[in-house]
């Protein structure tokens, strides 16, 4: 099992979580031929793997905890959705938890990473964090 963080935010303005909530997914924002990098993770992640919604705006060393899911179906091409529908992959989530709200104080040196829409999560302080927030 791995843990993935993903940011709800799309275009700067665009809050997606009630949709990914409401229908049971998540997608990125951005076409593969823009984010080739992000694309490579989402092929990654399996049935079973956590996903957590986080945002952690540019200037912050606070990451707040939006929701937390685990993954029901593989990735697919296409949108099945009626939110963000220009994404262009979907992957399917069984939501345990959707209303956290909870922060991650941030001190490691991979906060960078975390301020993207996509990435695996390696920290396991910050994974038994999560966990604790189901």
């Amino acid at each position: 099992m791995s843990v993935y963080g993903m940011g709800s935010l799309f275009c700067g303005t665009e809050e997606q979580l009630d949709n990914f909530v409401n229908e049971g997914f998540v997608c990125i924002g951005w076409k593969k031929e823009d984010k080739p990098e992000l694309y490579a993770i989402l092929n990654n992640i399996k049935i079973g793997d956590i996903i957590y919604i986080k945002a952690l705006p540019l200037s912050s060393k606070t990451m707040r905890i939006k929701a937390v899911g685990i993954v029901t179906t593989a990735l697919k091409t296409e949108n099945t959705h009626h939110g963000y529908e220009e994404c262009g992959n979907e992957i399917g989530i069984k939501w345990l938890k959707s209303n956290i709200n909870k922060s991650i104080n941030i001190d490691d040196s991979n906060i960078n990473k975390r301020k993207g829409s996509l990435f695996v999560e390696t920290n396991t302080e910050y994974i038994d964090k999560i966990i604790s927030f189901i």
